[in-house]
């Protein structure tokens, strides 16, 4: 039995007082909580016959004072967190959906959200009831409480990021990375919002909904929603989608949208009925899109290789070929190939070193743009006398240290503004950058460092 439980079992016939904000726990939660135990709620500190005293938030230094001296004299004092714990367990959620159904009482809802203690099926099943009054996760204080309790209890990386709870972002990978079914259902009910896409990739989500249309968790029936939303974009994610049954692929695939027919050539789980017809597509952007993203046969990569740039680009882009479909690519001599193929992650290291081989100057700077490019290679390609090649190797992730240390050494804005967007630039050096306004501009996009200035100066 646990300290509260020991507590609330003498508490019988006494009162319980509440001090500091208790918003977590609504009026009529703390009235249940009461008629459970049998107790009353005591109406001030000089009320007579005190059994417990709940620490809210934000004690004032006579309250606080108060409690200490009342548990010398043997009063109890819980925090506000552990009576929620003690009170979330005690709750039957068949019951509080039931007459949440009959009488959806906002502020209580609202209070429940913010109780951390709630198992995380019984948090959703009361997001769904959350009204949002059309409005989005960030127009009101009310949604956006709720946006950030949804990042708090969900978000894998809280502990290390606290600056995402409150930013529009934070629900966004939510969406995107959630392998809670429920919570997925429950979010695309929220009204739908659009933040600021620094990509040019028109197929980045760009919107809450468009975030949940790239998890491959979300849930068929959601999926189904959003087909039947009548918004080209939605449906093009949906379309993309890797659990799109055959059936809808068959019925998007009737549809005239360029759009919709490119999310098809992008569905990792194509139909193959559908293979021959979007790979022979008019539209280039389809074809492209079945080209980058389809398993190909060798006949396949064979006749592409004879297609326009576009074509050639997107082949070598492609994630899914072999290693004997990788290296036909680089050995046909085709620049375009091989410079797609050099930006290509998915590669092995006798490739790239193959690439490297070339001396090609579009290849070389290709290869140093690519995080998944060796080290070694990556500093070989330092001594080559190239601006543009320099600024992808400052930018890179994979960059030795040592070499980041060197290009900063260059006295040059463009390579400086390529070392601070890199989280692996050494944080003596990002910091040197923090009195440049541009500079600071794109530190404040950088992670690593933003943690740091977090751990470090508690910003």
């Amino acid at each position: 039995m646990s300290r509260v439980e020991k507590i609330v079992d003498q508490l019988a016939g006494k009162k319980v007082l509440f001090l500091g904000q208790t918003r977590t726990m609504s009026e009529e939660d703390i009235a249940l909580f009461l008629d459970q135990i049998g107790a009353k709620r005591a109406q001030s500190m000089e009320d007579e016959g005190i059994g417990l005293v709940v620490l809210g938030r934000l004690l004032n230094p006579v309250e606080e004072a108060w409690s200490d001296e009342r548990e010398k004299e043997g009063v109890p004092a819980v925090s506000l967190g552990e009576l929620e714990r003690y009170y979330a367990a005690s709750i039957d959620p068949e019951t509080l959906l039931g007459s949440l159904a009959l009488f959806a009482n906002q502020e209580r809802i609202l209070n429940l959200l913010h109780n951390k203690a709630l198992p995380d099926d019984l948090f959703c099943d009361l997001l769904r009831h959350y009204d949002w009054e059309g409005l989005g996760p960030f127009e009101t204080d009310e949604n956006r409480d709720v946006a950030g309790s949804i990042v708090a209890r969900f978000y894998p990386e809280i502990e290390k990021n606290h600056n995402i709870q409150y930013s529009p972002v934070g629900p966004f990978l939510v969406a995107a990375s959630s392998d809670n079914a429920k919570l997925l259902s429950a979010m695309s009910e929220i009204p739908d919002y659009e933040i600021t896409q620094r990509s040019q990739d028109a197929w980045m989500p760009r919107s809450l909904h468009e975030s949940l249309l790239i998890n491959p968790r979300l849930p068929i029936e959601v999926l189904e929603r959003f087909l039947a939303s009548k918004d080209l974009r939605k449906e093009g994610f949906a379309a993309a989608h890797p659990n799109l049954p055959d059936a809808w692929q068959k019925k998007l695939m009737e549809r005239s949208e360029g759009w919709i027919h490119e999310g098809l050539a992008r569905n990792p789980n194509l139909s193959p009925k559908l293979h021959e017809e979007l790979l022979r597509s008019e539209n280039p952007a389809v074809r492209r899109a079945f080209l980058q993203s389809q398993r190909l046969d060798d006949a396949t990569i064979e006749e592409a290789m004879q297609g326009d740039e576009g074509d050639r680009r997107a082949l070598g882009s492609n994630e899914s070929l072999t290693e004997d479909q990788a290296w036909r690519l680089a050995q046909s001599g085709d620049e375009v190939l091989q410079k797609a193929l050099a930006a290509n992650a998915s590669l092995g290291l006798e490739l790239y070193e193959a690439l490297e081989a070339t001396k090609r100057p579009e290849v070389l700077r290709a290869l140093a743009a690519n995080p998944a490019v060796s080290p070694e290679i990556l500093g070989r390609l330092t001594r080559m006398r190239d601006k543009t090649l320099y600024l992808n190797l400052a930018a890179n992730p994979a960059t030795p240290v040592s070499h980041l240390r060197n290009f900063a050494k260059i006295k040059d804005k463009d390579i400086a503004k390529a070392l601070a967007s890199n989280p692996s630039t050494p944080i003596e050096i990002l910091l040197g950058y923090q009195m440049d306004s541009e500079l600071n501009q794109i530190l404040r996009r950088n992670e690593a460092f933003g943690e740091y200035i977090k751990q470090n100066l508690g910003m």
